[in-house]
């Protein structure tokens, strides 16, 4: 099992801690978090689910601060799509019948 960071324990205590827990329309996502995380630890059962939430921890910050630059929704899901691409490379190029 993988562990986190000294970095990412920290920031997700602040998460944690945030008085923002507390407002309605966090609780509905927070619920609906729990659903796609739900639906990960079930659909890629070989993966650590510590190793899925620093990837999503990760990918939320670079959401946020490629939003936050002004960036539009279609691009940074394009992005996210040719990391994914750039990730799997060696994977994609290997015959399936090996």
């Amino acid at each position: 099992m993988s562990g986190l960071t000294d970095d990412e324990r920290r920031d997700l205590a602040d998460i944690l801690s945030s008085p923002d827990l507390n407002d309605p329309q966090v609780h509905a996502d927070r619920e609906v978090g729990q659903q796609l995380a739900d639906f990960f630890r079930r659909d890629m059962p070989d993966v650590d689910e510590v190793d899925i939430g620093r990837v999503f921890l990760r990918t939320a910050v670079t959401i946020t601060r490629l939003a936050d630059a002004g960036m539009h929704l279609e691009r940074i899901a394009n992005i996210l799509t040719l990391s994914a691409v750039d990730l799997t490379a060696l994977e994609l190029a290997r015959d399936p019948g090996e």
